[in-house]
């Protein structure tokens, strides 16, 4: 090991499942032979297991520890770290708090501005937070330009230097969009075609919209990768509504096996950073259909690689779902795109010259 490396802290109060936990692990692949990464994150995420275990520090979940607080210090000062760099609203609290006693630059990526499913207090507490502590961090990067216009609308205290690195994900072998595809391959036993969704199964995903946008549409079967705290409330809604196209299949090792055997990918959230299950569908060359919202506006281009549907509108999203399922030409349009805007913009290389820029700012 080159012992010249410059020492990189990536910490994440979160180790389940999603864009945040993924982006980490991505952005230690890429920029493996430049710089030299250490991890605090929950021992939840399968990856760990394979980390170096002298570089990793397991962290609660979601939850402020002053114990966290101290072992990290005392991480960081062992292992000589020149630069933290936090992922999401919870890694940026105990970031911000080791920063004061290390002293040591520190990168803060907000991974989605979190109000939209909170309370008015809580949004204002929320705020207020961010506003008193974010001098603390010496660049925040966001992820996407809505998200950056969202914290300027918000009244976010910014500071000086921010910079907007989109997320990325990994080039896939293109898919042959109007070929038949094979069920079986991934535990469905009828031949219909599949409408793809991957997320957290959380308010923020609005997931019983998507079980809204089946019911309509019940000649396809929707399926939804993912878990999360509305699981059981999820599993209990489709069975009042008797709602028997949709298939919970839980998080999975690899969800291109899925996402090869789908025909149209399906965002409903209310909100998003820049999403990665999104980039993940484009990198083979699904359409989308997706909620017009914060993030999502930063990925697609509407009527070009997918289309935007109006948040709530269920016989607009399913109006467009037909229009494509339905259109064999449009459908590989909007694939070819798709695709091709993948590989203009949203490549794990241009996102790897970023942040070797942004880090070899600060060390």
């Amino acid at each position: 090991m080159n012992s010249s490396k410059t020492k990189i802290l990536l910490i994440s109060a979160s180790g389940k499942t999603g864009g945040g936990p993924s982006h980490i692990f991505l952005l230690k692949e890429i920029l493996k032979d430049e710089f030299d990464f250490y991890l605090a994150m929950p021992f939840i995420c399968p990856k760990i297991n394979n980390y170096n275990k002298k570089k990793y520090l397991q962290i609660s979940e979601r939850r402020i520890s002053l114990i966290d607080i101290l072992r990290l210090i005392k991480f960081s000062r062992k292992n000589s770290i020149d630069i933290i760099h936090a992922h999401g609203k919870g890694a940026g609290v105990i970031a911000r708090i080791i920063k004061i006693f290390l002293q040591k630059p520190l990168i803060y990526t907000f991974h989605g501005i979190h109000t939209q499913c909170l309370s008015r207090l809580n949004r204002f507490l929320y705020i207020f937070y961010e506003n008193i502590t974010g001098w603390l961090d010496d660049e925040k990067v966001f992820v996407s330009k809505s998200e950056r216009k969202q914290t300027k609308y918000l009244k976010i205290f910014i500071g000086k230097n921010s910079c907007i690195i989109n997320n990325s994900t990994r080039e896939m072998f293109r898919i042959k969009i109007n070929t038949e595809k094979n069920n079986l391959k991934i535990g469905i036993d009828n031949n219909k075609k599949n409408i793809i969704s991957i997320c957290r199964l959380v308010d923020q995903k609005n997931i019983f919209e998507i079980f809204n946008i089946a019911e309509k549409l019940q000649i396809y079967n929707f399926i939804v990768l993912g878990d999360g705290l509305l699981l059981e409330k999820a599993k209990i809604y489709l069975k009042n509504k008797d709602i028997k196209n949709v298939f919970l299949l839980g998080n999975q090792a690899d969800i291109f096996n899925y996402l090869y055997e789908s025909d149209l990918f399906l965002s409903t959230s209310l909100y998003e950073g820049h999403p990665i299950s999104i980039l993940e569908a484009m990198s083979i060359g699904l359409p989308i259909v997706a909620s017009k919202v914060t993030g999502n506006v930063d990925t697609i281009k509407n009527e070009i690689s997918g289309f935007f549907y109006r948040l709530g509108d269920i016989k607009q999203a399913s109006f467009l779902i037909e229009k494509i399922m339905q259109n064999k030409a449009l459908k590989l349009q909007l694939s070819n795109n798709s695709f091709l805007t993948h590989r203009k913009l949203f490549t794990t290389s241009k996102m790897k010259n970023s942040y070797i820029s942004l880090y070899k700012k600060y060390y």
